[in-house]
């Protein structure tokens, strides 16, 4: 079967990585090239990338998964695959933690946001949509 990257009329691109610290970075410069390719620009860009990094860091910190998959589509929406079963919960942060704003962020950009199970295989996907700014 081919790769997703070389099927003709590709609605999506998909990567997979590591469940690795080194990855976030990797997984974020993917997604800044994919959404460039799908006319992204500007400050669109900018928080199709932080959210990127905080999923994927949440996948990679939290999920005990070997790796997680990124898919951005060409509609524009985000999902990041993992097969850990704990769902991502809101935590309580200092003023100067550096974590545990994840999903803060998620709601505040990508307003709709979703968490959804895969009951057959298990694991789970955070998908989102992030919002144009007015």
């Amino acid at each position: 079967m081919p790769a997703i990257e070389d099927l003709p009329g590709q609605t999506s691109e998909a990567r997979t990585f590591t469940s690795e610290p080194n990855s976030v970075p990797t997984a974020r410069s993917w997604a800044t090239k994919v959404c460039e390719g799908f006319g992204v620009a500007g400050d669109l860009l900018d928080t199709y990338r932080l959210l990127v990094s905080e999923v994927v860091t949440n996948a990679v910190t939290h999920s005990q998964s070997p790796d997680c998959t990124v898919v951005i589509g060409l509609d524009g929406w985000v999902e990041v695959w993992d097969e850990g079963r704990e769902l991502p919960r809101k935590r309580e942060h200092d003023l100067e933690a550096e974590g545990g704003r994840g999903l803060d962020l998620l709601e505040l950009l990508a307003p709709g946001y979703q968490v959804l199970q895969d009951g057959t295989r298990g694991g789970k996907c955070v998908r989102f949509l992030p919002k144009v700014s007015v």
